[in-house]
């Protein structure tokens, strides 16, 4: 059927075409832009979690050419990481490979760096050893301005608000008047403020709660200052009886002040096993008597609070800790995890599906990073390969986590993700996100005789095998040399199914008899799959028995997407005013969570869950289609943007996602790159690029986008006729080629799609010259080349780069 010859009377039958939709993640509005993320040191990040198995995305290194260790915990902001080093130099990486962005110097290197900078207003603020504030440009690294403080120094993060710098005196000098600063964005003072008889501050970070600033001060008091004036509202001494759970002695105060719900919370520690977490009432810049102390070990540790709960790290150097969580309500201690190493770092939190997942480090030589789930038990601990010490905690930005050692190395861990593509769009979560190299250039390795491949499915490649949709038949070719290997069960046929396969352990499925797009999901032992007449099912994996079924409005094409116990699916009702559906079911039961019901077109497509979001695609049979992101928890609307309509399953990484829609000869093919939070639309192509379509999901690796393209096709529904690779971040073309142009599928360095009943693997490919034993630029490789010496020499060149 030529899409472009379809009639308004006949968009009724239109329907037997339509694809899979929907994605998942988290973005530059995931920012850690402070210490512990924000002015109110809350911690807490709703981008995914890394909760299982993980595995180091990158690393560097800081002293490449000094010693130059890393004591205060990475920042991140507009998709960089900064570190603040012993030398006293500030770097930024690039978040997502670790490459180095630019370097600059500050003043008065030292042993310890335990000052954290901050980000606001597109500037770095980095308050140096030698008590000097420095702005930098945070894209460039071009030093703003510089200004002398103080003759003491500076070992307290920098607050950063409303283009306002607050911080205050060190430890240099012992005991004196220690001042509190507010500096504007340019570097002129606002205000200082005299603390008597003080130490100084040594990690007691400031904390923005609405007109005022609380810190707490080396000797128990709380002190709560005007932010824009500086003058004192109030001050409470925690060593007297103006609470009635004050302490004579509770110790030194080296910790920040944290805020939630009324309420101020700070540490203390004396000795190495006595100290104590406080709780204090605190409204319109008062403090009230209210709340609690508990006796909780040594603790330098900034409290984290969620959810009625709150998270808080004891112990020294050379000491044994814990990481303990206490009952907000009381401070009564509900678990206690030990660990030999004290817990100096302060916790920080990601939540996703329902779950909280608590992060810190272990305060010694050869420590670790450890995640702990919300009931105390370890979910996992990763011991980095060098053996530096680690005094601060962890960043969190877009589902990976960033700490580094004093002996200058920096960590970026990521939750492992297989590497295979082995259901349809990569997973059970129909992510589309495959962390394989990809490849740079559009060199085909091979390209299968005309097998029937359908037009519009995507491949699986498991066990070195690429399986394709056929019709009548699954088949399965050689993933390196494009080889038909065997017929399987059958394929999905029914209105010209386009539902792509999905493997697991050693079989093969695709859908029901009477699917129509909606491919087979494998997870947790289940097969969850839909049939046209609005029916989704479960069936065990192993004996095939049904376990139940669900029944949807209209009609279901959706491959459905699972995580964490439930299942998500779409249908559309041709003509309703809400013509699209959203459901949430239990996996086990299929009784049902949530729906999302008021969207207007028409939910063609497949869901797609990354973090604790869910994305899905409508197609608008007589205009604009639109992208939508839901609650995953609940399903309510977080945000949505017009795109051409399109049945498209969008991808979720880098904190993006992206989608391509648009129907040849009714409207543009575009390809979309939105942040993944907010929906703001980062880059998209043009429409004389043509790239994209209705019934193209993209696919994305090594970082680039895949995706199929217009290259003015005759009779094919899809509108598709070639294939693509752009820069994830900018959109830029990277190369095109005339072969493909069906969803693609990225597994081991090769990227595969389908065109004209052939598949395509497309690969990097160098010749090998064997008078130098070198690799040599040049080798063009073509469909009618041997596919044993394209394998032979992919193979070899993988080998030698690996």
């Amino acid at each position: 059927m030529n899409k472009k010859r379809i009639s308004d009377k006949t968009f009724v039958l239109f329907f037997i075409f339509i694809f899979l939709a929907s994605i998942s993640t988290v973005a530059t509005s995931s920012d850690w832009s402070q210490f512990q993320s924000d002015w109110e040191h809350t911690a807490l990040t709703q981008d995914p979690a890394v909760k299982e198995n993980p595995e180091t995305a990158w690393t560097v290194t800081t002293s490449m050419y000094e010693e130059n260790g890393i004591n205060a915990p990475p920042i991140i902001a507009d998709d960089l990481v900064y570190i603040y080093t012993t030398n006293g130099s500030i770097w930024a990486f690039d978040k997502n490979n670790g490459d180095l962005v630019w370097k600059n110097k500050t003043t008065g290197g030292s042993a310890l760096q335990s000052s954290t900078p901050a980000y606001g207003n597109g500037k770095i603020f980095v308050a140096s050893n030698s008590g000097d504030l420095f702005a930098f440009d945070g894209s460039t690294g071009e030093e703003l301005w510089n200004e002398h403080v103080t003759d003491s120094n500076f070992e307290c993060p920098i607050t950063y608000f409303d283009h306002m710098i607050y911080i205050g005196d060190g430890l240099k000098g012992g005991v004196a008047t220690k001042y509190y600063y507010c500096y504007d964005g340019n570097g002129q003072q606002l205000w200082k403020y005299a603390n008597e008889r003080s130490a100084g501050f040594l990690w007691n970070g400031a904390c923005v709660i609405g007109d005022f600033i609380v810190y707490s001060t080396h000797e128990g008091k709380l002190v709560s200052l005007d932010k824009e004036k500086g003058g004192l509202v109030d001050e409470i001494d925690l060593t007297s009886e103006v609470l009635d759970f004050a302490k004579d002695d509770p110790g030194m105060f080296r910790s920040s002040v944290t805020y939630n719900d009324g309420f101020v919370y700070t540490t203390s520690e004396r000795g190495q096993s006595l100290g104590y977490v406080w709780k204090i009432g605190y409204d319109k810049g008062k403090f009230i008597n209210d709340g609690w102390c508990t006796q909780n070990g040594f603790s330098t540790s900034t409290p984290a609070i969620h959810e009625g709960k709150i998270y808080v790290g004891q112990g020294e150097h050379g000491y044994p800790g814990n990481l303990t969580c206490l009952d907000d309500s009381t401070g009564n201690i509900l678990w206690s995890y030990f660990v030999d190493a004290g817990v100096k770092s302060s916790p920080a939190i990601a939540v996703e599906g329902g779950m909280t997942y608590i992060y810190f480090t272990g305060a010694k030589s050869n420590g670790s990073l450890y995640c702990l789930k919300e009931d105390g038990s370890l979910a996992w601990e990763y011991n980095p390969p060098d053996d530096g010490y680690i005094l601060q905690g962890a960043a969190i930005s877009d589902g990976k986590i960033y700490f580094g050692t004093d002996s200058g190395y920096l960590y970026c861990i990521q939750e492992s993700i297989p590497k295979g593509w082995e259901q349809f769009h990569k997973d059970a979560q129909n992510t589309g996100f495959s962390p394989s190299d990809a490849s740079d250039t559009n060199n085909i390795l091979w390209a299968s005789e005309d097998i029937g491949a359908v037009q519009g499915s995507s491949p699986v490649i498991a066990d070195s095998k690429v399986y394709v949709n056929c019709g009548d038949y699954i088949k399965s070719l050689d993933q390196y040399t494009g080889e038909f290997l065997r017929n399987h069960s059958r394929g999905s046929t029914k209105y010209n199914s386009i539902a792509s396969p999905a493997y697991h352990n050693g079989s093969v499925w695709c859908g029901l008899p009477d699917s129509v797009n909606s491919g087979t999901t494998v997870a947790d032992g289940k097969l969850f799959e839909g049939e046209w007449d609005g029916h989704y099912y479960c069936f065990d994996e192993l004996t095939g028995e049904e376990l139940w079924n669900f029944s949807a409005n209209g009609n279901a094409q959706a491959t459905p997407a699972y995580e964490e116990g439930r299942v998500y699916f779409t249908s559309w009702e041709y003509g309703q005013t809400h013509a699209g559906y959203v459901y949430c079911v239990d996996s086990n039961t299929g009784d049902l969570i949530w729906d999302q019901s008021e969207i207007v077109y028409n939910c063609c497509g497949s869901p797609t869950i990354y973090g604790n979001i869910v994305y899905v695609t409508t197609y608008n049979f007589y205009g604009e289609g639109e992208i939508y992101a839901l609650n995953k928890n609940n399903g309510s609307i977080l945000w949505k943007s017009l795109i051409h309509r399109t049945d498209s399953t969008p991808t979720g990484a880098y904190g993006n996602v992206y989608v391509c829609g648009g129907c040849y000869g009714y409207s543009d093919l575009q390809t979309y790159c939105f942040d993944a939070i907010t929906g703001d639309l980062k880059w998209n192509t043009t429409p004389s690029d043509g790239i994209g379509g209705w019934l193209c999901s993209v696919a994305v690796a090594d970082e680039k986008v895949f995706v199929g393209t217009a290259l003015e096709p005759e009779d094919d529904y899809t509108g598709l006729n070639g294939t693509c690779a752009l820069d994830a971040f900018t959109g830029e073309l990277i190369w095109n080629s005339g072969y493909g142009g069906s969803s693609p599928a990225v597994s081991d360095g090769m990227v595969f799609t389908i065109a004209n009943g052939r598949v395509y693997a497309f690969g990097d490919l160098v010749a090998i010259d064997e008078s130098t034993n070198e690799e040599s630029a040049g080798f063009e490789s073509s469909t009618a080349a041997s596919g044993l010496l394209i394998s032979a020499i992919y193979m070899m060149r993988r080998k030698r780069k690996e």
